[in-house]
């Protein structure tokens, strides 16, 4: 591969646009599930799963199999996990192989040497130079997210890339922004190199009774390895003390709150939601009762969220104390349905 020449994904070769443009990635077709709809009650989760949903989206897959692992979600004591989808899931069903990559030179050449080589390149940047945050950061403060780039023209100094829900385009002073090919970052000693990641598309997805057979055992592997307690119980118990910080500490802190508390836990069981869906789809008994609780947690979170916001507005603390007796049971009513249907691998013999 030349240096200063196109490089590009093959099967992605037609999307493009401008510096904030989003390209269509896939028909509406294609999409199975909705997972970004406009109907989702958390139409994003966080920048690494919803950058994996659309890109497994835009290579043609559905990205609901994969999310048993949602089962796993855990309270962290200052926040819920920030679920992910599992390397080893990914690699197991759709045959993509994800690993660090080694950042020695240049960030521009490694992503254009790995995406020469039909990989897809997922790297930390700055959502500064990212157009499209112009609702958010772009340009007016420094936030980490991850982008997965699949196509990359260094004589033009233009990158394409999903983020967030959508596939946009970088170019300019954006690109050099992005790629810290500014003297003002490339010089600078002090800057660490970003962490970045390859995915490498090295078998053939999965397909048909087989995907259904391993996303099931899946998930009796995931239950294996869920929380001791229920963690919605494990909340309401520091709850009180946090409902007084987030008074305390104001709207900007309360943003922040609410993204890693309530947004999470709501927007993972909406996930979980979809797998369930999707397996009901292809033959396997789930149970009504675990797909209405996980919906339920979706929805009361989202309430919770609005009662805090109004708490930080009046300056009163709102225990939200019926809105976590409804979470906390329809927690426990999804994973005892669950174990029920599945049941469960101990994690030291799966």
């Amino acid at each position: 591969m030349e240096r200063g020449t196109e490089t590009v994904l093959g099967t992605l070769a037609g999307c493009g646009g401008g510096a904030d443009s989003a390209a269509a990635i896939a028909p509406a077709n294609t999409r199975p599930g909705g997972l970004h709809g406009e109907d989702a009650i958390w139409q994003e989760t966080n920048c690494y799963m919803d950058l994996w949903i659309e890109l497994l989206y835009g290579w043609g897959l559905d990205p609901r199999a994969a999310l048993a692992f949602t089962v796993t979600q855990d309270f962290e004591g200052d926040h819920f996990t920030f679920f992910k989808y599992p390397q080893a899931d990914i690699e197991q069903l759709y045959g993509t192989v994800v690993q660090e990559m080694a950042v020695y030179d240049t960030l521009e050449a490694h992503v254009a040497e790995q995406v020469g080589r039909g990989h897809t390149v997922l790297v930390e940047v700055d959502s500064y130079y990212l157009p499209d945050t112009r609702a958010t950061a772009y340009r007016r403060g420094h936030v980490k997210t991850t982008i997965a780039v699949d196509r990359i023209d260094t004589a033009a100094q233009r990158l394409s890339y999903y983020h967030s829900v959508g596939y946009y385009t970088a170019e300019g002073e954006d690109y050099r922004g992005l790629l810290r090919l500014d003297p003002a970052l490339r010089d600078n000693g002090d800057v660490l190199f970003p962490y970045a990641e390859c995915a490498k598309r090295v078998r053939t997805p999965l397909q048909g009774a087989a995907l259904a057979n391993a996303v099931a055992v899946q998930m009796r592997r995931h239950l294996g390895r869920r929380p001791a307690h229920n963690p919605v119980s494990r909340w309401r118990e520091a709850f009180g003390d946090q409902v007084g910080n987030v008074l305390a500490r104001g709207d900007a802190y309360f943003h922040h709150y609410g993204f890693n508390l309530p947004r999470q836990l709501g927007a993972n069981f909406e996930m979980l939601g979809h797998c369930l869906t999707w397996l009901g789809e292809h033959g396997y008994r789930v149970p009504a009762s675990a797909i209405r609780g996980a919906a339920t947690i979706a929805s009361e979170c989202k309430v919770l969220q609005f009662r805090l916001a109004r708490a930080v507005a009046r300056g009163r603390p709102d225990l939200c104390a019926e809105t976590l007796d409804t979470l906390e049971a329809a927690h426990s009513e999804v994973i005892d349905g669950l174990l029920q249907s599945f049941g469960s691998i101990d994690p030291a013999h799966s």
